[in-house]
């Protein structure tokens, strides 16, 4: 009777120290904890402006597909699976783009890259992730991305938006397309350089 009273009580401070350390892990890192407000607006520009909030973003239909990007210097980031709103539905909010249209996307740390109409349909060179060879793909997308395989942008990778160009294929695009920290998108008239 002792020695069972002795395997009760053992089993009773065992079960007490694991659902001890249990409550520790939960406080620490709970489950189901709310995620953050965002605090983000994005500027569209075209034949009318409007100011997007991340909220109102994120309640967009969205896309989803793959795509990464290497650096000059040669350093391959990605393939990930990206989530976002397309960068034409974003520009049919303001008029739309076609082809006498740039469009110029940039980020409140100054960066900024002109695409032209060809670039937002989908027109870019795209390369294999081991080799970095050019490779033939599938339909391009260009988004506006807040999630990154199936979480959202971190600091470093442009939270909480970032130009992405993605596909259904794990390929790569020259990584100062993807830009960081996106806050204005604007549709522009080419200005025709051919005066007589």
């Amino acid at each position: 009777m002792k020695e069972y009273r002795k395997t009760i009580g053992f089993v009773v401070i065992i079960a007490v120290i694991c659902i001890g350390a249990i409550a520790a892990v939960t406080y620490m890192y709970p489950i189901g904890k709310p995620e953050e407000k965002i605090n983000w607006n994005l500027t569209l520009i075209g034949t009318a402006e409007k100011v997007v909030t991340f909220d109102e973003l994120k309640a967009m239909p969205s896309y989803e597909g793959y795509g990464g990007f290497f650096t000059t210097v040669g350093i391959v980031n990605g393939p990930f699976k990206c989530k976002g709103v397309p960068v034409e539905d974003l520009c049919a909010l303001v008029g739309g783009i076609n082809d006498s249209n740039t469009l110029w996307v940039s980020a409140p740390d100054g960066y900024m890259m002109v695409f032209t109409y060809d670039q937002v349909k989908g027109d870019f060179v795209t390369y294999e992730q081991g080799t970095l060879k050019e490779m033939p793909h599938s339909p391009l997308k260009v988004i506006v991305t807040y999630e990154q395989d199936g979480a959202p942008l971190s600091e470093d990778d442009g939270r909480p938006l970032r130009l992405a160009i993605v596909s259904e294929d794990k390929l790569l695009t020259e990584g100062h397309y993807w830009i960081k920290w996106v806050d204005k998108i604007a549709i522009r008239a080419i200005k025709n350089q051919n005066k007589t």
